[in-house]
Order: C-alpha cells, then sequence, then structure tokens
C-alpha cells in the first residue's frame, strides 16, 4: 500500500492520509450539523460510521422527545447518508426506542 493510503493514528482516531479523504470527526460533525438544520433536533451521540460506495453513512441517535426523567426520553437512530464531499445526500429513522431500554448483548 502506498505511503499516502495507510491510515494512521491522530489522537485516539483513525484517519485516513489520502487524495480525498475525509477526517472521520469532521463527517460526524458534517452529519451531526446538517441532520440538525434539517429536522430541528441536535444529535444526543453518534453511533456509527461507516464508508460506502458513494460517500458515508453516519448512524446518529436523535432525541425526539424529552421526559422526566430523562430515562424515559424517546430517542430515534437515524442513518444518514453523505456523499464523497461530506454533503447530506438523505436521511432515514431506522429505530425509534426508550432511553433506558437496552439492546440484546
Amino acid at each position: 500500500m502506498a505511503e499516502d493510503q495507510e491510515d494512521k493514528e491522530d489522537g485516539g482516531v483513525r484517519t485516513a492520509d489520502r487524495d480525498g479523504g475525509a477526517d472521520p470527526r469532521t463527517l460526524v460533525r458534517r452529519a451531526t450539523e446538517q441532520l440538525a438544520a434539517v429536522m430541528g433536533r441536535r444529535a444526543d451521540s453518534v453511533s456509527g460510521l461507516a464508508r460506502e460506495d458513494d460517500g458515508w453513512r453516519v448512524s446518529v441517535e436523535v432525541v425526539e422527545l424529552e421526559r422526566i426523567p430523562p430515562s424515559t426520553d424517546v430517542l430515534a437512530t437515524y442513518e444518514v447518508q453523505l456523499d464523497g464531499e461530506g454533503d447530506l445526500v438523505g436521511y432515514e429513522r431506522t429505530r425509534r426506542y426508550v432511553r433506558s431500554q437496552a439492546d440484546e448483548l
């Protein structure tokens, strides 16, 4: 593998050092900001990032309904599609759940 295509360690985050490569932190920030702009809700957390043929897929957790106590908040997972430049292409809600709900281990 050529040196400009090797991954290198950067503060605990894997980044690609290649032409047109994208920094994962930048992709996550762009995904959460763009999703918040179209939905009017900010991201609670990010649970995944994956490279796809034509861009990136970012899994974002969003609070859809705040409740008291917070353990009863209703959250949703959104799959956010970004193009190769990090611009929003689309998004889809894939899961809705209560914050205190545990996934199978």
